[in-house]
């Protein structure tokens, strides 16, 4: 059940943003085309809804670099981060496309700084701090106040570390499957170590020791290990044909897993995060389990917690007719405080 709470200030700044949004954001370039979408008539699973694929592809520029972005739908502006890290956002847009019509939302995805179909910058330049100010500049260079904020997985880290830095951004921030720290590394490992198979747990490891020095073969350890990231098994191999044509950058993987996770901690800024902000979570999510998600709700001062009992570590996908209702009732209550 949703409470609705009067918001600790005001959301008065909010109120033009739908109006203000244009048709089609300012960019340096915009391609119409679908570079994601597949051929024509073609529906590979519930995982790739054709119909509502991307309206149109752009880049952005923002910090000095380009960004790849696509957008999905009509509406209230809503960033979409994409996990990772060292993939893209191809993926996401199949999951998270099928939110936008029901609840009158204009998605925004874009690959991060050094990711995907960015710009391939220096890893050294793809710091989370970087990425974080990054968001900022994508909200900047579409010209709105505010957005809402919707970050999957390690995107999820990037939206809590963004709400606390930047608190005034935001009408609302959803996270999912995400953690305040490096602490969940180490369940994580546990898990795994668990639940894997042989093949699963080498894999595993060679995706957080380093030890991986080409894109195939991140690409390859990742398929491999997908299964754990989801309660109905059956679902891993339809995810794994709506990622098809992820992009995989190991080079900034194994920058951001060596140099930035061991320090990463943002308890200390969530509350700051001045947005109503809903925390969901699988109920058998192996990477960042729901202790995660309850530690977030209880730093975090305006949140909802949402625990979705049939799913792992992708409850947009696993249960998205409820994922889409919960996250309904959520943006109701919102927009019921302006």
């Amino acid at each position: 059940m949703c409470s609705c709470t009067s918001p600790s200030r005001s959301m008065s700044r909010d109120k033009d943003t739908r109006a203000s949004f244009p048709s089609r954001p300012t960019a340096a370039s915009i391609n119409r085309s679908n570079p994601c979408a597949g051929r024509a008539g073609e529906r590979t699973s519930a995982l790739d809804d054709a119909s509502q694929m991307s309206d149109g592809s752009m880049a952005l520029e923002v910090n000095g670099t380009r960004l790849y972005a696509e957008t999905v739908g009509e509406g209230t502006p809503t960033l979409c981060l994409h996990g990772g890290p060292g993939t893209d956002s191809s993926g996401l847009v199949r999951a998270l496309a099928p939110l936008a019509q029901p609840l009158g939302l204009r998605l925004v995805f874009y690959d991060h700084r050094g990711h995907g179909r960015s710009r391939w910058e220096p890893v050294e330049q793809c710091t989370q701090h970087q990425l974080v100010a990054d968001i900022e500049g994508v909200r900047r260079a579409l010209g709105v106040d505010t957005v809402h904020v919707l970050g999957i997985s390690w995107g999820g880290f990037l939206g809590l570390m963004y709400a606390g830095r930047y608190p005034r951004s935001l009408r609302t921030l959803i996270v999912v499957g995400a953690s305040a720290s490096g602490a969940f590394m180490a369940r994580a490992e546990d898990n795994a170590r668990r639940e894997a198979t042989p093949a699963q747990w080498a894999a595993y490891r060679s995706l957080w020791d380093g030890s991986l020095s080409d894109d195939d073969s991140f690409r390859r350890a990742f398929e491999t290990i997908r299964p754990l990231y989801f309660f109905d098994k059956r679902l891993a191999a339809e995810s794994l044909m709506a990622r098809a044509d992820t992009r995989h950058r190991i080079a900034v993987r194994n920058f951001i897993i060596r140099h930035e996770y061991p320090a990463y901690d943002c308890r200390r800024e969530l509350s700051r995060i001045a947005c109503p902000t809903l925390v969901a979570v699988g109920r058998h999510d192996w990477i960042c389990p729901v202790d995660q998600a309850e530690e977030i709700h209880a730093l975090v001062p305006q949140s909802e917690l949402a625990v979705f009992e049939r799913s792992g570590h992708s409850p947009h996908v696993e249960e998205r007719p409820a994922f889409i209702e919960r996250v309904g009732s959520f943006l109701g209550c919102a927009r019921a405080t302006v």
